[in-house]
Formats: structure tokens, sequence, C-alpha cells
């Protein structure tokens, strides 16, 4: 990456590219596609989402067991939770496209070579983690299609309701397994999309909270500068500082809701999936096609946590370095100016999910504590229905 110049926007192209592919950013209302933009999100949700939704809850209900009503508890929630988001990114599209202007202001405001080697590594691993996310979504698609091939009889990907009779006939079988997959394969370009987008914005956060550690660090070190110069400097840095913490609080108000029911549904289809896997009669490729699954699932929310703790940190550095900078040899004006940013540092800069929870690398330990939990509880459940 370039280190003259860079762009934070950069690390979201593919992101807002699928949004408008799946339906959730509209085109410009002049081009052709604009104009006709609302039909084209209304059949893409509509003929997959929703449709999937109908055929995943329907065979929820229908279960007869709870090892199957385990194995189809793991896809619905997931999906469910996956459209609520969905309706968060079209609440909050046009605050979150504000927030790129943000961004592309604190770019503007790094001041050198390396802070924007800071920022520019950062947006590189935000694409790193888009890129070998949507590898591993790709790795479950591909595995169960094989579970699928090499089944005994004919089946679909994951546990469904098919309102006509598939399974007798090869010549409907095949189609129906056919638009089941590629149902699958247009929820996973979502999934992908909506697990990584929160965790890139956080990252971009966590950056420009660490080049501005590293501006204000410096403070009063090196070259000797004029008082009104180094004051105007540290005002700047105030500034940037507020500028952060209004574009996290935006970024934390499109997230709140929805990663509460993350951190839920994520413990919930642990339980499912493990109960599923431990107690129920599965072959060798249904093992492994649920076993991706449930590394999928839990993959979607460490990723979560570990972007919240990378903002955790870069904040609890920014405080270290208004401790660092040379302020002994300063202004009483600059002291004052210090101790004012010094207090609006001491607030962590913790993402909360509903209100209450916040999110962190602790936060996913608790999430698979609480599975372990209920999985035990179902562990009871099914030893007292088999005495």
């Amino acid at each position: 990456m370039d280190m003259a110049k860079v762009d934070s926007s950069h690390a979201l192209v593919s992101h807002w590219r699928i949004f408008r592919l799946i339906g959730a950013h509209p085109a410009d209302k002049e081009t052709f596609w604009g104009r006709h933009y609302t039909a084209y999100s209304v059949v893409w949700n509509v003929g997959f989402h929703v449709c999937l939704f109908i055929s995943f809850t329907v065979n929820l209900m229908q279960s007869n067991s709870l090892e199957t009503f385990c194995e189809s508890l793991c896809v619905t929630m997931p999906h469910t939770l996956y459209m609520l988001k969905l309706i968060n990114v079209y609440r909050m599209r046009d605050e979150m496209i504000r927030s790129h202007r943000v961004l592309n202001h604190l770019d503007r405001r790094l001041g050198s070579s390396e802070e924007r080697r800071i920022v520019g590594a950062n947006i590189e691993l935000a694409k790193f983690v888009f890129r070998h996310f949507s590898r591993g979504v790709i790795s479950i698609i591909i595995v169960g299609i094989l579970y699928m091939a090499m089944a005994n009889e004919p089946t679909l990907m994951y546990p469904s309701w098919i309102p006509w009779n598939w399974r007798d006939s090869t010549s409907v079988s095949l189609p129906t397994a056919i638009l089941h997959t590629s149902a699958l394969i247009a929820n996973a370009t979502t999934v992908t999309n909506l697990c990584t987008y929160p965790g890139t914005y956080l990252i971009l956060v966590s950056a420009h909270t660490k080049a501005l550690a590293l501006r204000v660090s410096k403070l009063g070190h090196g070259t000797p500068l004029p008082a009104a110069r180094i004051q105007a400097i540290l005002i700047g840095c105030i500034h940037d500082h507020q500028t952060i913490l209004h574009l996290f609080k935006s970024l934390e108000r499109s997230l709140s809701m929805t990663c509460f029911l993350q951190l839920f549904c994520t413990a919930c289809a642990q339980c499912s999936i493990s109960y599923f896997l431990l107690f129920g009669n599965v072959g060798i490729m249904r093992f492994m096609n649920m076993m991706v699954l449930l590394l999928g699932v839990s993959t979607e929310t460490l990723l979560l946590c570990y972007a919240a703790e990378l903002v955790s940190k870069a904040g609890d550095g920014l405080v270290a370095a208004v401790y660092s900078c040379n302020w002994l040899c300063q202004t009483v004006q600059f002291r004052r100016l210090l101790i004012l940013m010094l207090a609006r540092c001491q607030k962590p800069l913790i993402l909360v999910s509903g209100i209450i929870v916040p999110i962190s690398m602790k936060t996913f330990l608790g999430v698979i504590k609480g599975a372990y939990t209920m999985l035990t509880l179902l562990n009871e459940i099914r030893k007292s229905s088999l005495k």
C-alpha cells in the first residue's frame, strides 16, 4: 500500500459492493438499475431470504424429537439473526455511509509516515479477515454440496421444509436440491458481508486511535517547537479524539442490538449443534457438514469480539500516550488542555451490546460457557427421557 496516501474506505469497498448486490444499497436513481432497484431488492430478498426463513421455520416446528429440533434450530436461529442484521443495515445505512466521510477526514489528519503505516496495516488486516472469512464460507458450502452428493438418499444441505414431494423422484429431487443450494449460496453471500462489516469498521476505528496515540505521545519530544505551535497540535489531537468518539458511538448505535442477538444466537447454535453431534445418529459426511457450520458460527462471534478488543486496547494506549508526551516542559495552558483530553480518555472504548453487555474476548469465553451450560441441561433432559 502507498504510504504517501491512505484511504480507509478501501477496506469497505467489497462490503458495499455486496450490499448493493443483495439489495441493501440502492444505486444512483439516474441509472437503469437505480430506477428498478426497489423491485430488484424485493425479488432478491423474498426469493432467497424470506423463502429460506419459511422453509427453516416450518421444518423446526415439525420436529418430532430433541435431536431433530436441535438440528433444525442450529440453522433457523442464525438465518433469523442474519435477516434482522440485514434490516438493521437498511435502517442505519445512511449513518454508516456518513462514517466514511469521517474516516476520510481522519485519513487527512495523519501527520507522519508511521501513522499512515499503522492505518495502512489495519486496512490490510481488515481485507485479510474479509478474504479468509469468505473462503471459510465457501468451504462450508463445498462441504455441504459434498454431503448431498455422497448421501445414500436424496437430501438437502440443511434440514428444510419443501412444500412438495421431492424425495421419490430424481427428476424432482435434483432440481429441488439445485434450487435450495442456490438459495443457500445467495444467503452465504449475505452472511459473509454481515459477519465481517462490523469488524472492519471497528478495526478502522482502532487504527485511527492508535495513530492518534502515536501523535500525542510525540508532543514535546524531538525538534523544539514554539509553544503556540505545540498547543495548536494538541488542540487538533483533541478534535480528532472527539471525532473518533462520535464515530465509535455511531457504530455502537448501529451494532448494539444485533450484537446482543448474535451472542445469544451463537450460544444457542453451539449448544444445539454440539448436542446433535454428540447424541444424534449421524454419518461422517453429515458430521463434517454440521461441524464446519459450528466453526463458522463460532468464528463470526470470535471476529466481532476480537475487533472490539482491538478498539478497547487502542483506547488504553491513548491514555498511556497522554502520559508519555513531554508535558513537564510545556506551558500551563498546554497542561490544562492535556488534562481535558485525559479526562475524556478515561472512559474506555468498549463496545456495549444490548446496553449492558460489553464485548471483548472475555465475552466470547462467556458465550462458550453459556453454550456448555445449556448443553448440560439438554443432556439432563435426555437422560430423564430415557429412564
